[in-house]
């Protein structure tokens, strides 16, 4: 039986990006998701919208129409009329615009941190090329802040102690659109600047002739350099699925000349790809801007995030969707979904951070800075309008007080720096397991007292922030990252299965490396795969390229290069939990491109009205 809306029936929905004309063979249609329960808007009757999952071709016995959320007061989008829309699950309240403040504006930026590196002869110039995502509303008049200091990933993170020994020395940098077209950023009104080692911040500036049309992608280009035998630093690993570059020479004609010819990245600069370690065995770090700030915003939420590695790792390179976004936390705010829009966050942490470390000793230079932003260019007012606190991980102590005080703890330490009334959402910590098999099956996990968030400490922790009064509201995680058969635990690769490698790999002699193998189509770029090489025995790979065959199957280049002799058709699965240290029984904390992709999905949108005062 049909569903019925306001006299009409509900329609199935997708929304899909701002542009599009046709979907599941039918005009897209521009919609005013109303919050307010109005039945009329405009004269036009509202209509009842059920968002739905791409694929869905038929629901409530009509075909599925492809949406545009409309949020810049457009009364006609593909030639037709906006159409009003009551949209399944509520909306946001009103947006208020503020379209002459700096907010947010690009997906996937990151601070300098992990690592020094040293400027080698004929390498001591270097350009990168960084691709981002606009936010859902037109951008201008952008402020683009570089800075001189990196931070620590791990132990001490996120104190800001990895800095280069002399400044970092800008030569130029370059807002570049996707069909090539640059606009010089200048600092004060002239191409190159210094960020003083350490200690330095230096603004970029650039209006464009026309405002960046929503949901845009757009790069930036950084010329840099230095003297060899110097450190420098770098917080961004190019992706190179998604046309990002890092280019390297031994004067500045040399690397603007590379950049002219937009060739692949230096050889010498594109080692270990999609791989964190330190200088000698890691995808050397690209310089490029702290943050992205633009004009424009329409008033939707902005979150500045208290994070750790599990906002956005275990994911690397080669896994990032199309607007650089990774990991759990990022993909999900930047969901364009239709009753809550997309969100484009200021992230605080890194890799390691803990919360008992942050806005603490040697970790305040990135909260002077957007500080400075507010008061010098902001009018007094904050690049963000909540808190979002999802750190708290890397504190874990057998002693539950211990461990949720120093996550409530940056709570106070935020509010006494922004006021006791800021709106502060919390965030409820996954667990982390043991394994005897890599996490391959659910049988192998273990976990212990401590991680376990049913009956142990993790869960003492978990109700400790669902019930404390340093939260306006809290966001409950924990279930959309565990399984419906052992709450207490995250999925195993069985969990999915991803058919059977075609045929083999290689000359299956155990003596021959190879570095492509056969896969069904369906798997994804940077996943890391696992397979039954032989009866019994596993082996890992993750896929960094691909060649489709047109026929259901792909070729995928692996980052590995081993001799590995595989049997014909093994069975192939989608690692889950990455494997973090260890050997025989191990430990595994970061979930992994199909976990992530699946925690993501768990979350509904509708926790984004958390986000509201």
């Amino acid at each position: 039986m049909a569903t019925i809306y306001n006299e009409q029936r509900r329609l199935g929905v997708v929304v899909v990006p701002d542009g599009t004309k046709m979907y599941n063979g039918r005009p897209v249609v521009g919609v005013l998701a109303l919050t307010d329960g109005a039945l009329m808007r405009r004269n036009r009757r509202t209509v009842g919208m059920d968002v739905v999952a791409g694929g869905v071709q038929i629901y409530n016995e009509q075909p599925v129409t492809g949406v545009v959320l409309i949020t810049d007061g457009r009364v006609l989008y593909n030639n037709q009329l906006v159409i009003p829309a009551q949209v399944a699950g509520g909306g946001h309240p009103d947006w208020v615009p503020d379209a002459t403040r700096y907010m947010p504006a690009a997906t996937g930026t990151r601070w300098p941190s992990g690592f020094t590196m040293t400027y080698a002869s004929g390498l001591n110039y270097q350009c990168s090329l960084l691709w981002f995502g606009s936010p859902d509303y037109p951008t201008n008049d952008f402020l683009i802040p570089f800075v001189g200091f990196g931070l620590t990933e791990g132990g001490l993170a996120p104190q800001e102690t990895v800095n280069p020994n002399a400044d970092m020395l800008i030569d130029e940098v370059f807002f570049r659109l996707l069909d090539g077209t640059e606009y010089p950023i200048l600092f004060g009104g002239v191409a190159a600047a210094a960020a003083t080692a350490a200690t330095g911040i230096v603004y970029g500036q650039v209006t464009l002739p026309a405002a960046l049309p929503a949901w845009s992608i757009f790069g930036i280009r950084t010329v840099y350099h230095g003297t060899v035998g110097n450190t420098y630093i770098g917080g961004y690993r190019c992706q190179r699925h998604r046309g990002e570059k890092l280019w390297g020479g031994g004067d500045l004609a040399t690397v603007r000349a590379l950049a002219a010819a937009n060739g692949p990245s230096t050889a010498a600069l594109d080692v270990f790809y999609n791989t964190v370690g330190n200088a000698s065995n890691s995808q050397p770090l690209a310089y490029g801007p702290a943050l992205v700030l633009a004009k424009g915003w329409d008033g939707r939420p902005v979150p500045l995030v208290l994070a750790d590695s599990l906002l956005e790792r275990q994911e690397i390179a080669a896994s990032a969707d199309a607007r650089r976004n990774m990991g759990v936390g990022r993909r999900w705010l930047d969901q364009r979904d239709a009753a809550w829009g997309s969100l484009i966050p200021v992230v605080m942490g890194v890799p390691g951070s803990k919360s008992v470390q942050e806005l603490a000793a040697s970790a305040t230079k990135r909260w002077v800075m957007i500080d400075a932003i507010r008061d010098t260019y902001n009018a007094g007012k904050n690049i963000w309008t909540f808190v979002l606190d999802q750190s708290g991980r890397n504190d874990n102590s057998a002693t539950a007080s211990t461990w949720s005080n120093a996550k409530l703890g940056l709570v106070d330490r935020v509010k006494t720096r922004y006021g006791a009334g800021i709106h502060v959402v919390g965030m409820t910590l996954w667990p982390t397991m043991t394994s005897t098999d890599a996490g391959r099956t659910a049988a192998a996990w273990t976990v212990s007292a401590l991680w376990n968030g049913v009956s142990g400490t993790l869960k003492t922790v978990n109700d400790t922030v669902l019930a404390s009064s340093r939260y306006a509201r809290v966001m409950d995680v924990f279930s959309a990252y565990t399984t419906d058969e052992d709450p207490t635990k995250a999925p195993a690769a069985e969990f999915f299965p991803l058919g059977n490698v075609i045929g083999h790999p290689g000359n299956q002699d155990g003596v021959t490396t190879w570095d492509t193998i056969k896969l069904p189509s369906s798997v994804l770029l940077g996943e890391v795969i696992t397979f039954e090489y032989q009866p019994g025995l596993w082996a890992v790979r993750t896929v960094i390229d691909r060649v489709d065959n047109g026929d259901g199957t792909a070729d995928y280049k692996v980052a590995e290069i081993f001799a590995t002799n595989v049997q014909d058709n093994a069975t192939l699965l989608s690692r889950a939990i990455n494997l973090d240290s260890g050997s025989g029984t191990t430990t595994h904390v970061h979930p992994m491109l199909r976990a992530i992709l699946r925690t993501a999905s768990r979350i509904p949108q509708s926790e984004k009205s958390k986000f509201y005062p």
